[in-house]
């Protein structure tokens, strides 16, 4: 399944109404500040590149309302944050300066910072003393 994680119900209400109009079948889930809309991987690779494109721009706009929300937060906060979920399920939250992240998600996809971060998650979780090379010459 690929997850696909919006922050506002705006954004996260018209993903959905677009995947049902285009007869997609999804899951979702809601933690305590995300959406999560979950789509399945065998997909016709056309379709999946038109729920990436829809999604990136549902995330441009999740970000306006995010951007708009930090104007008029009084507390002075500025921060935003990287949901990662652990193999036991359990969610975390990495907090990173919103400006850093604007200017990663201005280069990569959501899609690949969330393969990024699940590479360094799992390599937490799971540590490698040897680099990848070591590990498949000994494969071999």
């Amino acid at each position: 399944m690929l997850d696909y994680i919006l922050f506002d119900k705006i954004p996260y209400q018209l993903f959905i109404d677009w995947l049902k109009a285009k007869n997609v079948i999804y899951e979702t889930e809601r933690d305590q500040e995300n959406y999560i809309i979950k789509v399945s991987e065998d997909l016709d690779e056309d379709l999946l590149d038109d729920i990436d494109e829809k999604y990136d721009e549902l995330m441009d706009m999740n970000q306006d309302i995010v951007n708009e929300a930090e104007k008029e937060n009084n507390d002075g906060y500025n921060m935003a944050g990287i949901v990662i979920t652990l193999k036991d399920g359990t969610i975390s939250y990495a907090d990173i300066d919103s400006q850093l992240l604007s200017r990663v998600i201005s280069v990569i996809s959501p899609e690949e910072l969330g393969e990024i971060v699940s590479a360094i998650a799992d390599a937490v979780e799971t540590p490698q003393a040897k680099t990848y090379c070591q590990r498949m010459r000994e494969k071999s």
